[in-house]
């Protein structure tokens, strides 16, 4: 039998991430936390039957405001603006600062 060999084996996305820079690395790692937080968001506002145009009023802001905090990939919201948020749902939130494991090869 004549086997294909894989040509990506022994690479990882985070070796891969790391080789493209870390202005790329940031924009990619700052996307994935802004998913989340609209994904738990939406969550939060259908769990208490709050629509955008409600909750646009209970933070007293206009649709462009409300866009920029319900689009995924629009990572440029204030910290102020999450904090805000977050209040007007009764929600609590918090930032977390991990050191990611070591996965070094033991030989």
């Amino acid at each position: 039998m004549n086997a294909k060999k894989n040509k990506a084996t022994g690479s990882s996305f985070d070796s891969w991430l790391n080789d493209q820079g870390e202005a790329f690395k940031a924009e990619i790692i700052a996307g994935a936390m802004k998913r989340q937080f609209v994904i738990k968001l939406r969550g939060m506002m259908k769990t208490q039957g709050v629509g955008i145009n409600a909750l646009q009023k209970m933070m007293g802001t206009g649709p462009s405001q409300m866009q920029r905090l319900l689009d995924p990939k629009d990572v440029g919201i204030s910290l102020k603006s999450i904090a805000k948020l977050l209040a007007v749902l009764g929600a609590a939130g918090q930032i977390a600062v991990q050191a990611k494991p070591n996965k070094k090869k033991v030989a």
